[in-house]
């Protein structure tokens, strides 16, 4: 039987950042990304997070960048935490950005891309700018949940119209007198 996708149900997806280096470029070959698994055309609601960057001087807390969407990197979105900190250094960063109206989110394959970059390359190519030193990103999901898909649903509504006629037939035949 196939399945479709009609009901949803939140659900948080944490993804720790410990130790991940803030590198190029967005787009650059020696960035990290990761793919996580969300569900098939999961939708991205929220993103909320509570964590502690650190910018190498001379780069700045308000370059490092995460950028995350779709498995295939179009639909992307960017996000700065430390956006208004010009400054060198460790800062601890939390809050919540609300996702609803973007109508963002992953393909069939079910993957959540996420890109983490630098706005402005300080250094060489391949060479850290800065460090996500701790904490935790949550993405608030909707999953789509498996339902039959419409043949499928016709076919096995037939199958018990059938077996109901079938039952009707055999209770008329008991009832009639020898």
């Amino acid at each position: 039987m196939g399945l479709g996708a009609a009901g949803a149900q939140a659900t948080p997806v944490a993804v720790d950042v410990s130790g991940v280096q803030s590198m190029d470029l967005l787009g650059d070959a020696g960035n990290t990304v990761w793919w996580i698994d969300v569900g098939a055309h999961a939708v991205l609601n929220r993103l909320s997070w509570s964590i502690t960057l650190e910018a190498f001087s001379p780069s700045l807390l308000a370059e490092m960048q995460l950028s995350f969407g779709a498995s295939s990197g179009l639909d992307q979105v960017s996000f700065t935490p430390g956006g208004g900190d010009f400054l060198s250094g460790t800062s601890r960063y939390t809050g919540m950005l609300d996702l609803g109206g973007l109508g963002l989110s992953v393909g069939a394959d079910g993957l959540l891309r996420l890109e983490f970059s630098e706005a402005f390359k300080d250094f060489a190519p391949g060479v850290a700018d800065g460090r996500w030193l701790g904490g935790t990103l949550t993405f608030d999901v909707t999953r789509a949940t498996a339902v039959p898909e419409p043949a499928s649903l016709a076919l096995s509504l037939a199958g018990l119209a059938a077996m109901a006629g079938l039952g009707a037939v055999r209770r008329r035949a008991s009832r009639r007198p020898d």
